[in-house]
């Protein structure tokens, strides 16, 4: 990984360690987000103000996905790996472009700022959640032997 990739993550991270010391993304922070990640901070600020984020806790199990809907289509973020299922993170991020697409710094935004929609849901319900993340089996001329 590139020292540029790096620098993204390690800020986000420290950026975010902050906001969950003072609770608030105060103006110093906003400055800091705003000069690493410019429109990509808009973007996310905006999508955590206005409710877009949501948190699906799945119980007995206690598994946790991650949606954030964009302008296109709501997005599965997977914050441990830092994956976002959108087309920016496939071609931005993989291509190394940059590491972070702004539906992942929305959602790390509104986990240390606790401002996302909340969902318990029974884990009976995880495949109807997931389902429109799944991708259909190769027919058999696509798949390797």
């Amino acid at each position: 990984m590139e020292v540029a990739e790096k620098k993204e993550l390690q800020s986000i991270d420290k950026i975010c360690a902050d906001i969950r010391r003072s609770r608030e993304i105060n103006g110093r922070t906003r400055a800091k987000l705003l000069a690493y990640f410019a429109n990509r901070f808009e973007n996310a600020l905006r999508l955590v103000e206005t409710g877009m984020v949501k948190k699906y806790v799945f119980s007995p199990s206690g598994r946790v996905i991650w949606t954030v809907k964009g302008r296109k289509a709501e997005y599965q973020v997977i914050p441990d790996s830092n994956f976002c299922s959108c087309d920016d993170y496939y071609f931005r991020v993989i291509d190394r472009r940059r590491q972070l697409c702004y539906h992942i710094i929305a959602q790390r935004l509104a986990d240390v700022l606790e401002e996302y929609d909340l969902e318990k849901l029974p884990d009976s319900s995880y495949s109807k959640v997931t389902e429109k993340w799944h991708f259909e089996e190769p027919s058999d001329e696509l798949r390797a032997d």
